[in-house]
């Protein structure tokens, strides 16, 4: 599941034990990965990515680390927010300097994508339930970065952890610097992506400027986005822009994830529709209703995503016992 952007982030720890080898932080993450799908019945791992002692970084909810993917991380604030975790227990003992120094470098790279500051702060709207203190529909001033107990009854990310979030946040707004239009455009020189975007008008095209690098998606896949869309390309399918309605209701689907594959056109104009052809089906925009119809083997209204969805609450672990 794709959020529209991200606003904040938020830090975690696992708990569990902090003696372990740098060898072994992959199987952590396994063991991970098999408490949140096989015993708490979860689709994936709850957090965007995590860190271990030695500074090493995994990604946790598939999806792309570019991308906002929602996870299933904390309580009434899943939505628009992107969670790391470090792996250890912070409550007796704090967080390695390489640790804390990688969170604060990769929430900075992160953050700059959606233009957050670090040492900024934001209004989220909660989506209650059993895991926030906060009920549905409170607006909560929160961080730009903050803690999981900023919003929940617990103690993560541990309270030697908690301590650190300044120098967290510090280290974050030094990374946060994003290159400017021009420098990303000149990157992308020599790409199908800048051939396709550049003949669509470049700055002055329906898309603007671009906003990321180019990157990897699925299998061959690469794309940019832009500041009202991106450009999809593959071997099979070419160059090609998504954009507005679109391009948001394919992102609800899983981007080039989702059964539609990736787009094989460009939006097709009719009087009352906008059409854009993928390699197993159409998105179909209706100028009348404002709606998007999925053809996919069939048609179906697509349903916007539940906001809400279970967070982190039993963050122990035994890498020992769990080891897959």
């Amino acid at each position: 599941m794709y959020d529209n952007g991200i606003k904040a982030a938020v830090v975690h720890h696992t708990a569990g034990v902090n003696d372990y080898a740098q060898q072994d932080s992959a199987a952590i993450v396994r063991s991970i990965y098999g408490y949140h799908t096989r015993t708490l019945g979860w689709p994936d791992i709850a957090y965007n990515a995590l860190v271990d002692k030695y500074g090493q970084v995994f990604e946790g909810r598939f999806g792309g680390m570019t991308r906002p993917v929602q996870g299933t991380h904390t309580g009434g604030f899943n939505r628009n927010t992107w969670a790391v975790c470090m792996i250890g227990e912070f409550d007796a003992v704090g967080p390695t300097p390489a640790q804390v120094h990688t969170v604060g470098r990769l929430l900075g790279w992160r953050l700059s994508m959606d233009g957050i500051d670090p040492h900024g702060s934001v209004a989220l709207t909660s989506d209650g339930g059993p895991y926030t203190r906060f009920p549905q529909g409170a607006a909560v001033n929160l961080p730009c970065v903050f803690a999981h107990r900023d919003v929940s009854d617990t103690d993560c990310p541990g309270h030697l952890g908690y301590a650190l979030m300044n120098q967290i946040r510090d280290i974050a707004a030094r990374f946060n610097s994003h290159p400017s239009a021009q420098d990303l455009a000149q990157s992308l020189q020599g790409t199908a992506i800048y051939d396709r975007w550049q003949a669509m008008g470049g700055m002055n095209s329906t898309l603007g400027a671009p906003t990321s690098p180019e990157s990897q998606g699925e299998g061959a896949t690469r794309y940019v986005i832009f500041e009202k869309g991106a450009i999809y390309w593959s071997p099979a399918s070419g160059a090609q822009p998504v954009t507005g309605a679109i391009y948001a209701a394919w992102g609800t689907l899983g981007y080039e994830h989702s059964a539609l594959g990736l787009p094989t056109s460009a939006e097709i104009d009719e009087p009352e529709w906008a059409v854009q052809n993928f390699q197993h089906g159409t998105l179909n925009f209706n100028r009348a209703s404002r709606s998007v119809v999925s053809v996919i083997d069939g048609a179906a209204e697509l349903v916007p995503p539940s906001a809400g969805g279970p967070p982190v609450q039993l963050e122990r672990f035994s890498p020992a016992r769990n080891r897959v």
